[in-house]
């Protein structure tokens, strides 16, 4: 249920940031990678904490989108566009839009947002009612029009100034956030400036009220005063090797290994991953050998090691690279995750399971870790057990009919266990209540 809830809202979030002219609704796939999430959740939490917001509940979710942009939503999660990642050159100018972002959050935007949306709405419904009772009312289909676009024009007017003011705090309490944790203000206006430039095909300057935010040109300028600092940017590795993995793999192998044709870590990441897309697997291996060679507790570059030859049929070579990344980051349920199919293809299930329990008791909503924990009970013989696990796993995607069949079978079953009993019973009370279907 968390997972849809986060694909709704961030489908609202994206339509109502973006300039009308801009807007294209469509579904959305949530990425899950724990090198860019480690390294984004430790700087927000730094910007939350810079901004007094409660750093323990930030969070962070990555949208598989290749325009430049990020949101943020109503409570302390910023949804982030990979084409952020993919269109900025470093690190300052990623945290720069994700300190504005929380500038938004800061100050409540998404809120009040929602609010003067309704009220813009309202507007828009009246004056609409009203044009066609005046054109009734007078034989001039005219007079009702002109009634009719003059209040949608006023709608429009109240929405746009709302969230021009809303752009101009939440730059302003960006650059001050942005110096206090050590990133330069001029990564933002960097930002702003490539904006600008895809922008002058679009917006015309004549028509910036019909804009959802402010000029880029006028924000620039603010931001070229508020950013005359001694700063310098900080333009850290460990983004460029973030920004080569996720290129690679939404690219072609081709496009990869145009763009990244030197011997630096980020290049040689790329390339391998570029490689291993190619099934060119043997260079993909070499690859990232010379990247473990370079840097070996990185867990990374063993989990992309364990993927290769994981994905290649080479189980057992795999298992070993999987369990060399767990033992450099525990902590790490998708890292653990892999390992975990990886031990039940290998038809080794008492360790999988015991690896998917550490997973689920601590990252309840990955389906996946709730479909191989029903696997390997079933592979231990543990029928109510690989029940359970499966109506859990139907629970989070929204298969709730599945679920439900699945809880009425494994409660006989259950009969023993207390606490799994329960939270079947919550879920069959949760899916009853809210008529899911």
């Amino acid at each position: 249920m968390f997972i849809r809830k986060i694909l709704f809202y961030v489908l609202m979030m994206i339509c109502l940031f973006m300039p009308y002219s801009r807007v294209q609704c469509k579904p959305l796939s949530i990425i899950r990678d724990t090198e860019m999430e480690q390294y984004t959740i430790k700087n927000v939490k730094r910007l939350f904490k810079a901004a007094g917001l409660n750093q323990n509940a930030a969070d962070v979710v990555f949208i598989q989108d290749d325009t430049l942009n990020a949101c943020g939503a109503g409570g302390s999660t910023v949804f982030i566009h990979t084409g952020l990642i993919t269109n900025v050159d470093n690190s300052d100018e990623f945290f720069g839009v994700l300190a504005h972002e929380t500038g938004h959050i800061v100050g409540g935007h998404a809120v009040r947002l929602y609010d003067n949306m309704q009220k813009a709405q309202r507007t828009a419904l009246v004056t609409t009612i009203l044009g066609g009772i005046a054109a009734v009312a007078s034989g001039r289909g005219d007079v009702g029009v002109a009634i009719m676009a003059g209040g949608m024009g006023t709608a429009q007017n109240f929405f746009s100034s709302y969230r021009i003011s809303e752009e101009n705090a939440a730059d302003s309490t960006g650059i001050r956030l942005i110096q206090k944790i050590g990133y330069s203000p001029a990564g933002l206006l960097s930002v702003m400036r490539k904006i600008q430039a895809n922008e002058r095909l679009i917006i015309d300057p004549r028509y910036a009220y019909t804009q959802t935010h402010p000029l880029t040109q006028d924000r620039i300028q603010f931001l070229q005063n508020a950013a005359q600092t001694d700063i310098p940017l900080t333009d850290d590795e460990e983004f460029h090797l973030i920004k080569a993995k996720l290129f690679a793999f939404l690219n072609e192998p081709q496009q990869t290994l145009q763009t990244y044709k030197g011997n630096d870590k980020a290049s040689l990441y790329a390339k391998a991953i570029a490689y291993f897309k190619s099934t060119r697997i043997q260079e993909a291996l070499k690859t990232t050998d010379t990247l473990i060679e370079k840097e070996p507790n990185n867990p990374y570059f063993w989990e992309l090691k364990g993927q290769i030859l994981f994905e290649t049929g080479q189980v057992k070579a795999a298992i070993e690279a999987y369990q060399k990344a767990v033992e450099r980051m525990p902590e790490a349920p998708l890292i653990r995750l892999s390992l975990a199919h990886a031990l039940l293809e290998d038809n080794r299930p008492d360790e999988a399971v015991d690896h998917l329990e550490y997973i689920v008791a601590r990252d309840a909503y990955l389906p996946d870790a709730w479909s191989f924990l029903g696997r390997g009970y079933g592979m231990q013989g543990k029928k109510g057990e690989s029940l359970y696990a499966m109506a859990e796993y139907d629970y989070i995607v929204g298969q709730y009919p599945d679920a439900l069949a699945k809880i009425k079978k494994a409660l006989p079953l259950l009969k023993q266990d207390a606490v799994k009993t329960l939270r079947l019973q919550d879920l069959e009370e949760s899916i009853t209540r809210n008529k899911l279907k």
